[in-house]
């Protein structure tokens, strides 16, 4: 027993370099214990392998033989690293900016593609707006046919090329009504329309919806742009619409061997100012550009002359389609279609005689739009008699004579009215109207077949109007040369402001209704006398402004002297002490006596 506790003893000191021995008093305090053939259980832990004693290590040993190769070294490092949560969280932020960063890429290309597709679906045949709203309320079987329809088919169709053309021409003329036939014809196939706007801005979002184009501003990356992409005005939103459709034409015009064709009707509503001038100009270049290169084809169509003035100076390619008033066999037989279809529709009677046609024409001339309007009510003469009266109110709410009038309007009532009245004296006056009056001969009717189309015509000319048809009782308005324009309202600034109020269009009335309104407005008792009595005020006005005048209110005298040898005046109010001299000769009384 001794020996055991001795060797118990033993052990635990030898464990004494690892672990702290338990106290002496512990110790002595154990029981002992005899051997058996089972294991004692000590309350001393056990260790499952005892530590083996090492030899001590001296200073002059070598340590090499113990340490590893520096390769080893590296490798373990670089592999730590690799899976450590550093490494791991760089990883997945390279791997998903590379996501990020290629999924923009697959997006932008997308998106441009897209946006090509959106513009070519544009131009597929099926709905277009102008065109449904067209179908809607302005079927092809009321419009009159022009001379002109033909020409504008085939420059829709895409047969002529090499240029753009401008259609100019009154108001009520049919200019955008032939568009939009010809347009019904084919389908809208591969032509657009744009209508023009005095604000740039909203003449932007028109193109935009003729285009199908957005101007980027679906595109999601432009919630990271520091800068809103229409800073540029709406002139740069233009330039990025038609960057895309340049595009968009030359895939057109290789798969199709024909041009695009985009219209933009009354490009007169552009503002007379640099800014729609701008505009203008941009469009003009591209058209240009499209026309040489066959891919596009633009037509402007406009009511007033500052487009073709403007327009002109930089055109090489532009041709110039004019579209006047119907001739008398036109309009009559117009006449009688339209007024056919409203009586079918109605269920009344039949169509008034020659006579009545004849008349109505003399009254509103060849006017599409007044045609149109005059076919529709229930009396043609009483209605083309009141659109009469209704233009001569406001020819003289625009321009009527003031003869005391104040400065600000008196260069338009004179001008003005030495051209009216120089135009209506050289047109016939309305003979009266006697519905008893004899049948004129009845003008044959001309079938029209959609599919019958004058003969082929060149447009390598500037002027490509069609010529017009030979008839019987034509009514031409009387028009003067510029020159002589300048001469009768002896200024020519004056020729734009009439020309934008269609008061004169090409130094001609602007229509018969207007002739019309002008003589009935002359043929007044008292208009020449008003008119000269007018032209004196402007005189005296222009003389007012031409000198000065000067007003004293107090009677002075100037008094000269000399101060310091130099020669001084001084000027003194005489006020209530001024005494006027007396005449020296007096006038003589009844009596004889002097007074």
């Amino acid at each position: 027993m001794t020996g055991l506790r001795i060797l118990q003893r033993g052990h635990l000191a030898g464990l004494g370099a690892r672990r702290p021995s338990p106290a002496p008093a512990i110790l002595s305090s154990l029981p002992a214990r005899q051997f058996t053939s089972s294991h004692p259980s000590f309350d001393v832990p056990s260790w499952p392998n005892p530590p083996m004693p090492q030899p001590p290590v001296g200073p002059s040993d070598n340590l090499s033989a113990f340490s590893p190769p520096p390769q080893f070294k590296q490798r373990s490092f670089w592999s730590e690293w690799a899976h450590s949560a550093s490494f791991q969280a760089a990883l997945t932020t390279v791997v998903g900016l590379g996501m990020v960063f290629a999924g923009g890429m697959a997006y932008l290309e997308w998106y441009k593609a897209h946006v090509l597709h959106r513009i070519g679906r544009a131009f597929e045949p099926g709905y277009d707006p102008a065109l449904e709203l067209s179908t809607l309320n302005g079927p092809n079987a009321t419009h009159i046919k022009r001379r002109e329809q033909p020409l504008i088919d085939r420059i829709v169709r895409g047969d002529e090329r090499g240029g753009y053309y401008l259609i100019i021409g009154s108001k009520g003329t049919g200019k955008g009504t032939m568009i939009i036939d010809a347009m019904r014809k084919i389908n809208a196939d591969g032509v657009s329309s744009c209508e023009a706007h005095p604000d740039l801005e909203v003449f932007r979002l028109r193109l935009g919806k003729a285009l199908d184009f957005d101007f980027y501003e679906d595109w999601q990356g432009s919630l990271f742009s520091r800068a809103d992409p229409r800073n540029g005005g709406p002139s740069l939103d233009v330039e990025r619409a038609l960057n895309k459709l340049e595009k968009v034409a030359l895939r057109y015009a290789r798969n199709n061997n024909r041009p695009l064709v985009l219209a933009f009707n009354n490009i007169h509503l552009f503002p007379n100012t640099p800014e729609g001038h701008s505009v203008l100009h941009q469009l003009q270049q591209r058209a240009e550009a499209w026309a040489e290169g066959g891919i596009l084809t633009m037509i402007f169509s406009t009511d007033d002359f500052w487009c073709l003035d403007m327009m002109k100076k930089n055109a090489s390619r532009m041709r110039i389609l004019s579209v006047y008033d119907l001739s008398a066999s036109e309009s009559i037989r117009a006449l009688r279609h339209l007024r056919t279809n409203t009586l079918r529709m109605r269920g009344e009677g039949e169509v008034e005689g020659d006579d009545i046609l004849r008349r109505a024409y003399e009254l509103v001339g060849g006017r599409t739009s007044y045609l149109a309007r005059i076919s529709r009510a229930d009396d043609m003469i009483e209605e083309a008699e009141s659109m009469i009266e209704g233009e001569k109110q406001w020819l003289l709410s625009k321009i009527g004579l003031i003869p005391e009038h104040d400065d600000d309007v008196m260069d338009e009532q004179n001008c003005s009215w030495l051209l009216l009245r120089h135009l209506a004296k050289a047109a016939p006056t309305l003979s009266p109207y006697m519905r008893t009056v004899a049948e004129v001969p009845p003008v044959p009717e001309v079938a029209h077949d959609e599919e019958q189309e004058e003969p082929e015509q060149s447009s390598s000319a500037v002027d490509i109007t069609p010529p017009p048809a030979p008839s019987f009782g034509d009514l031409h308005l009387p028009n003067v040369t510029y020159e002589e324009a300048r001469k009768i309202m002896t200024r020519a600034d004056f020729l734009e402001p009439l020309d934008h109020d269609h008061l004169n269009h090409h130094v001609r009335p602007d229509s018969m209704l207007l002739l019309r309104a002008a003589q009935q407005v002359i043929a007044e008792e008292g208009f020449d006398e008003a008119l000269d009595i007018t032209r004196d005020r402007i005189d005296q006005i222009e003389g007012l402004h031409r000198q000065n005048e000067l007003t004293v209110k107090e009677p002075f005298k100037v008094v000269f002297g000399k101060e310091d040898g130099k020669s001084v005046s001084e000027v003194v109010g005489l006020g209530e002490s001024f005494v006027p001299a007396e005449d020296d000769e007096k006038e003589e009384g009844a009596d004889g006596r002097m007074v």
